[in-house]
């Protein structure tokens, strides 16, 4: 039996003719369970070679990520894509006093031009490198921050991927905390920037631009707490000491059993506390993450709450990236 099969494999016979000498009708009596299962595998890798190896449908064609060295060029770049972002909030508000009071329209001029002034000497930077200047808004930014805090803010209709969204409780104030979060943002990515810049004509121009993110941010805070109240936190003010802020959120959860009933009806839960802001919250050139509280609360009192941080990887504007705005 055994000289029979290796003469079948060793000689030039076809699959067919194998598959008829092992499972013939006497041999298929003569072959045990395993032995079948054995010839059966070796009578179908017996004829034509094949250099290539088994596959069952078509693999998708790997694509390579492009090359995205971050560089002068791409830090320039992702520097004006958060100016025109910032424009455009303030687009949207400018104008519209259902969203910004009227004595604040004229503050939210100047500090449009002054975003439009700030993007022009960035994208001058950027083709002085022989780069491509970013016109547009932040696309990571746009999608991920500005879009959720805007339709918390004025509310939106339902799309794809958003459920539908209600107007705020308080649109104004939602806005002016906005607009102070967006600066206190900017001050501190270009102050983070400095270190990367290989050029000393471009940290000192993103620097000066950054302590004027800063100033907007501190007129801001002043606007919307109040004099003396807006300049220091309290904590600074009696322990005469400055506080790195922590970046975790506050909890925006309650137990609804603990809730406090008036006339046997649960009361509303408390809602998300607005943080408060200060021209002067905390040391110099801190890059912690700024807090924002926007929106009205839900029927657990949650608002939105979104820390905004300085750009990483995954919000820089490569060379590779193409504007799409108009």
């Amino acid at each position: 039996m055994d000289t029979t099969i290796h003469e079948l494999f060793e000689s030039g016979a076809s699959t067919e003719q194998r598959m008829q000498a092992l499972f013939g009708r006497r041999r298929l009596f003569a072959i045990g369970g395993l032995g079948v299962t054995t010839a059966a595998l070796l009578a179908a890798c017996g004829g034509t070679k094949s250099d290539s190896n088994s596959r069952v449908g078509n693999a998708p064609t790997t694509v390579p990520l492009p090359d995205a060295p971050v560089n002068d060029v791409v830090l320039l770049r992702t520097a004006s894509s958060l100016e025109h972002s910032a424009i455009a909030v303030y687009d949207l508000v400018i104008g519209n006093t259902d969203l910004l009071d009227k004595a604040y329209q004229d503050l939210a001029k100047r500090f449009r031009d002054d975003h439009l002034g700030h993007a022009a000497v960035f994208e001058k930077l950027t083709t002085s490198l022989g780069g491509q200047a970013w016109t547009c808004g932040n696309p990571r930014f746009d999608q991920v921050v500005i879009t959720p805090i805007v339709r918390a803010i004025a509310g939106g209709p339902a799309t794809a991927l958003l459920p539908i969204s209600t107007a705020s409780d308080d649109p104004k104030r939602d806005v002016l905390n906005f607009a102070h979060a967006l600066e206190t943002l900017a001050g501190a990515t270009y102050q983070s920037l400095i270190p990367s810049l290989s050029e000393p004509t471009m940290r000192r121009d993103t620097i000066s631009i950054g302590t004027h993110e800063v100033r907007h941010a501190a007129l801001l805070a002043i606007a919307i707490t109040g004099r003396p109240d807006g300049y220091f936190t309290p904590g600074d003010v009696e322990n005469a000491t400055l506080v790195v802020p922590t970046t975790a959120a506050p909890a925006t959860t309650q137990n609804i059993a603990t809730v406090a009933t008036v006339a046997g009806v649960a009361a509303a839960p408390p809602s998300t506390p607005i943080p408060v802001v200060y021209a002067i919250p905390s040391q110099f050139g801190a890059l912690s993450a700024t807090q924002l509280v926007v929106g009205a609360p839900n029927e657990s009192g949650t608002r939105l709450t979104v820390n905004l941080e300085t750009p990483s990887l995954n919000s820089f504007v490569y060379e590779y990236m193409t504007p799409e705005c108009k």
